[in-house]
């Protein structure tokens, strides 16, 4: 017999406002069907007057804080109290897009960064793959492609958008990859031993000045194939792995630092004109056989083309989802 999901043991939590209760209890009904444990106050009330302990303990107990966005609840006090209660407990958002909106200036601030999911008026064949894979690169069970396949709400995996839009559009923000200043970096073998997911790191830094030396950490819990596309504020996109800066692609699990023990050089410079830089990161099971690697040492990166974006989405893809993840990150230069 299936057993009812409670506010304490829910893996993904629900914000949303009492306006929209209708589209979201659509949306939360496909989710279930699809194996999610989600919780949602489906007799939500404006006003703050059902905020209380239950809200609490089920954001603090979610591994996951679904933003429903709309006009509508970006003026809700329940769901604006709801984002910041996530980011008491260090829980990550998915924010999806029900309406075109624009976020008011107190809420981008929180959403920040985070991946966003367009629903608006699509299929859910089209949305729905996009948010169970977010939600178990999250660490949320979801059922198994084979088993979406025999449910009504079944999705056929969809090409991936072109360009670079097309790969910041799958990668889910994470917290695993992070800049440090050249000298706070201790750059030996990986460490065994990871954060729990959302711990601050002490030497983390996101913001820097043109002429700052910096190195990159990267945390993960699995060994795989790593490459890493920066997109600095000139708008080109450079190849940082493979590159002279990481010649090996291959990354144990644990932490590491780039450049690589051994490379060329030590330390990335910052240049470029003030702005935010984005970091772009795929780890693959197997290497995606790209050859991005510079001919010349003296030329650290190569600076990627179109093309080269649209080769690197057609492969993956042509991969299962458990074979890669992509992730985000960013600094600015100030």
């Amino acid at each position: 017999m299936k057993q009812p999901v409670s506010v304490d043991n829910a893996e993904v939590f629900i914000s949303y406002s009492s306006h929209d209760r209708e589209r979201v209890i659509r949306i939360a009904g496909q989710l279930e069907e699809a194996g999610v444990k989600l919780w949602l106050d489906r007799n939500k009330i404006a006003g703050g007057l059902n905020y209380g302990p239950e809200i609490v303990r089920g954001i603090k107990n979610c591994k996951v804080l679904m933003l429903m966005t709309t006009d509508a609840s970006m003026r809700s006090r329940n769901v604006k109290q709801e984002i910041q209660l996530a980011w008491k407990y260090q829980r990550p958002y998915l924010p999806i897009l029900l309406d075109p909106i624009n976020l008011p200036e107190q809420i981008e601030y929180w959403l920040e960064g985070w991946q966003w999911i367009e629903v608006i008026d699509r299929a859910a064949e089209q949305w729905l793959p996009q948010v169970l894979q977010s939600l178990e690169l999250a660490g949320v069970d979801c059922r198994t492609r084979v088993d979406l396949a025999d449910t009504k709400t079944a999705a056929q995996p969809q090409p991936l958008a072109h360009g670079i839009e097309g790969l910041r559009s799958i990668a889910r923000f994470t917290d695993r990859i992070w800049p440090v200043p050249a000298g706070a970096a201790s750059r030996g073998a990986a460490r065994p031993i990871l954060r729990d997911l959302g711990a601050p790191q002490e030497e983390a830094q996101h913001g820097f000045r043109p002429g700052d030396r910096v190195c990159l950490a990267i945390e993960s819990e699995r060994e795989g194939d790593l490459l890493l596309l920066n997109e600095g504020t000139s708008g080109q996109i450079y190849c940082l792995c493979p590159s002279w800066f990481a010649p090996d692609t291959r990354f144990k699990a644990g932490r590491s630092y780039l450049p690589r023990p051994g490379s060329t050089y030590q330390s990335f410079v910052v240049t470029g004109n003030p702005g935010r830089e984005h970091l772009l990161a795929v780890l693959t099971d197997h290497p995606l056989g790209l050859d991005w690697m510079p001919r010349d040492p003296r030329i650290p990166a190569r600076v990627l083309s179109h093309t080269d974006i649209d080769e690197l989405l057609a492969r993956l893809h042509g991969l299962e989802a458990n074979q890669w993840m992509a992730l985000s990150t960013y600094f600015d230069v100030m």
